[in-house]
């Protein structure tokens, strides 16, 4: 755990991000909790609490590979609704039920880089990406590029579901190339990856062989751009910041075929609906969505709780998330979200995650409740470990 002093430094930096945004939230430092945020005033079930773009976000790199096309800036699928549904669902004639205002078969904006293969939902994407980032990573059109194979080789030993992106990775290498300093905005997320006796698994010598032949790789194509690149890429800094990506990293889905039904359900279409997607979730599985991971200011003070007053909701159709309540919150309470995704599951099965994961035992309202319940795995769980 990070000294008090530290917290409390990163606190005033909160504080000022809140103002900003004017979201109706305050943040409050705690010995055992560390930062969290708390309501400034009375918040409805179904409210959005605030909303944020990350700091920087990529795409999984399989999802490139399994053609889920997307802005390389902003993660918003670039996919025609009745593109994506064909594909995932394996079927050339489906049909989408009709849209009062939208067209199924529509193709979004597709700007593209001009000298890669990565392309934009709109100039502005494109343009902010290659102000902040993306020159120095651009593959310049050259097949033969060492980082296309380094992703590749990256891919062939970190398999789905991916834990860490690599594209995120080179676009924090890439800004900080551009800027030619440090970024300030890495301080501000929690920095250490061990806790007592507890590590994080990325710790794990499996995961230690994969990230140590990622560094090599990228250190020799970058290892001499800048000093700032250079100290990233040392390498305890860089095991900490993947391990840190793991822990503070929200996972990101956006779908333009999910946008397009958004406004169907509860019409006389659900049941259409409801066959539309077991027929893509037959064929696809849970793998259903653009995804990826990004790193957001606020979203990553939001404390966990196993009975969570809010969730995380993406309804731009790309990277910026939502914060939604999920019942009335009071002024001062403590606004949480679920880092496990599933709160179902048993007791142990979720401290067991969360330890794994975050390096802490939780001690939330219904833990202490099913404290004395047995130390039994989840059959969701065992599942996972049988795909492993």
């Amino acid at each position: 755990m990070l000294g008090q002093k530290r917290f409390i430094e990163s606190l005033e930096e909160i504080k000022s991000s809140i103002k900003r945004t004017a979201a109706p939230v305050t943040a409050q430092f705690s010995e055992d909790r560390g930062i969290g945020l708390h309501a400034t005033g009375e918040l409805q079930e179904g409210s959005t609490v605030f909303s944020e773009q990350p700091l920087v976000a990529g795409q999984y790199s399989w999802g490139v590979v399994y053609g889920y096309l997307a802005c390389h800036h902003c993660l918003k699928s670039l996919e025609s609704p009745l593109e994506m549904a064909r594909r995932l669902a394996e079927d050339p004639s489906l049909v989408l039920p009709k849209h009062p205002s939208k067209d199924p078969a529509a193709l979004p904006d597709i700007i593209p880089c001009g000298q890669c293969r990565e392309v934009f939902c709109s100039n502005e994407c494109r343009d902010t990406a290659v102000r902040t980032y993306h020159t120095p990573i651009c593959t310049n059109g050259d097949e033969n590029h060492p980082l296309l194979s380094l992703e590749e080789q990256w891919r062939h030993c970190h398999y789905p579901p991916e834990t860490t992106s690599f594209i995120l990775v080179l676009k924090v290498i890439g800004a900080l190339i551009t800027q030619g300093t440090e970024l300030s905005w890495l301080g501000r997320f929690c920095s250490s990856v061990t806790s007592g006796d507890a590590a994080h698994k990325l710790l794990e010598p499996q995961f230690m062989e994969q990230l140590s032949l990622l560094r090599d790789g990228l250190l020799q194509i970058f290892g001499t751009s800048c000093k700032p690149v250079k100290d990233f890429l040392e390498m305890d800094n860089f095991i900490r910041f993947v391990a840190l990506m793991g822990m503070n990293g929200q996972g990101v889905g956006t779908s333009s075929l999910v946008e397009y039904c958004r406004d169907l359900w509860d019409t006389s279409v659900d049941e259409e609906l409801e066959v539309l997607f077991d027929r893509v979730e037959e064929k696809a599985g849970v793998f259903t969505t653009v995804e990826g991971t990004g790193l957001y200011l606020l979203q990553s003070k939001l404390n966990h709780s196993c009975r969570p007053n809010c969730e995380i909701r993406f309804d731009s159709g790309n990277s910026t998330l939502s914060v939604v309540a999920l019942r009335s919150i009071g002024p001062g309470e403590e606004l949480t979200i679920s880092y496990t995704g599933c709160c179902t599951s048993s007791r142990h099965t979720r401290q067991k995650h969360l330890l794994a994961n975050y390096l802490f035992t939780c001690t939330c309202e219904l833990c202490r409740e099913q404290e004395g319940d047995p130390d039994v795995t989840s059959s969701e769980e065992e599942e996972e470990d049988d795909e492993c």
